[in-house]
Formats: structure tokens, sequence, C-alpha cells
């Protein structure tokens, strides 16, 4: 596998930092790692390699590519998550009496790349708000962590060369505050980030082939 060296003086003060209009240009017409699960998706067919829904994933990258409009997304879950990611950030901090390092886009290779929502110590921040609290509760009381999740983790420290995430699941409309955060240590997998560099690879070839006809 490829070797990452993580540099710990990414610059966060160019305006690059996440939901930047920046931020989102570093990411136009590149897999990144809040989709990479979606990439991961298999065919049903056996003489294929990709599922449907990572062909499509595929057609918005070329779109972006070939309009120049980054393909956007919406929802009350996706709101829920962003305005109360902040929360989060300054509960954790309070309570852990650390500071979360503001991370930029972070190239895998020119084609792929992932935001970490921070770093501590080293250590990739993954943070996720639940917009339904029982996802959340089955973090907190059966330490579950949705797969798609999994990728993007191991996608952000592929590209930052971290060793260990840590995910923190927060909500806080729990009151109890042994519940209201909860965090959980994903250590760095060889065999899954192997995995993750042949499919952007393919993902890769399979868009250029697309723009070259």
């Amino acid at each position: 596998m490829e070797g990452f060296i993580y540099d710990t003086m990414y610059n966060t003060t160019d305006g690059s930092c996440q939901g930047t209009e920046e931020w989102h240009q570093q990411r136009m017409g590149k897999f990144t790692a809040s989709r990479f699960a979606t990439l991961m998706t298999d065919s049903r067919k056996k003489d294929e390699v990709l599922g449907q829904s990572a062909i499509t994933y595929i057609y918005e990258k070329a779109a972006e590519i070939l309009t120049g409009i980054r393909t956007e997304s919406f929802g009350k879950a996706l709101d829920w998550g962003i305005e109360n990611e902040a929360v989060c950030k300054q509960y954790y901090q309070e309570k852990n009496s650390c500071i979360i390092q503001e991370m930029p886009f972070v190239q895998i290779n020119e084609y792929s790349g992932g935001s970490p929502d921070g770093m501590v110590d080293g250590d990739n921040i993954e943070i996720k708000c639940p917009f339904n609290t029982i996802n959340h509760l089955k973090t907190a009381f059966e330490g579950y962590i949705d797969p798609k999740y999994m990728w993007q983790m191991q996608g952000c420290m592929l590209a930052t060369g971290a060793e260990n995430c840590r995910y923190i699941s927060f909500d806080p409309r729990v009151l109890d505050d042994k519940f209201k955060m909860v965090e959980i240590n994903v250590a760095k997998d060889i065999e899954m980030q192997e995995q993750l560099l042949d499919r952007l690879e393919y993902a890769h070839n399979y868009l250029r082939n697309l723009l070259n006809k």
C-alpha cells in the first residue's frame, strides 16, 4: 500500500476549512471520504465490479468536472448534523480539556481525499450528530457504528496518515451526560485501506474512460 506522511502543519487559516467556498472547490470532481461507502458498493452481476449507486456517484463527479457546478446535498438530517457539530466540538473540548485542530480537505491522491472533523494529538476526529436519537443510542448502548462511517474514517486516516480516529456520536437532546456524547476509538485498518485504494483507482479509470469518449 502507498505510504502517506502526516503533516502536523496543515494550513487552516487560508479559508479552506469545511463549508467554505475554497473547500468546496478543492473537492470538486474528486471522490470524497463521506461517499466512499457508496463507491465501495459492489455489483450484483458477476461480470461487473461497481454497483449502480457507485456508478451514479461517478457520474456525479463527471457532471461536476464538465459543468463546474458542485453536487448539492439537502435535508433536515444534514442540517441538524451541521448545526450541532460545532456544539459537539465545544462540549468535547470542555469535557476533555483539549483543543480540536480544524482540518482542511486532505488529498489521498489527485482524485480523492477527505476532511476529518478535526484532529487531537494526532488522532482524527469524526463527529456524527444523528437526527434520530435512536441511532445515537445504538452507538451509546451497543457501540454500533454504521459501516458507511467506517469507510469514511478509514479514508480520512489514509489521507492524514493518522493511526486512530475518535468516532464521536453526540445528541444534545439527551439529558443524561453519560449518554449525551459517546466516543469510540477506531484503529487504522490496512486491509480496508488497501481495498479502498484499489476501488478508488478503478473508479478513477472508469471516470476517465467516460470523459475520454
